[in-house]
């Protein structure tokens, strides 16, 4: 039996999932700015993406800004959550980038780290 040709399907089958998995992770749509210190996430971060009119997500989730610390809170308790990826578009305005990072901190979260698209 000639085993050859079943190994090479597996092999291009494993190469296709390979590149498509890291495309499978639909998150807000933004324009993120630029940085050289851009990094990897991890399964206890939680995503919080704020877009140009000011809307506010967590993962892809849209919530009101008053409710972002109990949110926040409840996921700490229930999924173990300890750091916060934050994601704001470039056109957002400072003071809400800082309300929004106040609201995380008063959750009780303390890592929190800012997601930018990596310099060229």
């Amino acid at each position: 039996m000639n085993l050859t040709s079943m190994v090479d399907i597996l092999f291009m089958l494993l190469i296709i999932v390979m590149i498509t998995a890291p495309m499978m992770h639909a998150q807000v749509d933004l324009s993120l700015p630029k940085s050289s210190a851009a990094r990897i996430t991890d399964e206890s971060t939680v995503t919080i993406s704020i877009k140009s009119n000011g809307s506010v997500y967590i993962e892809k989730n849209p919530i009101s800004m008053k409710e972002i610390a109990r949110k926040l809170w409840q996921l700490k308790k229930t999924k173990n959550i300890t750091s916060v990826s934050l994601r704001a578009d470039k056109k957002v305005d400072y003071g809400t980038v800082m309300k929004v990072i106040g609201y995380i901190k008063e959750s009780g979260i303390e890592d929190l780290g800012l997601v930018a698209l990596p310099e060229k």
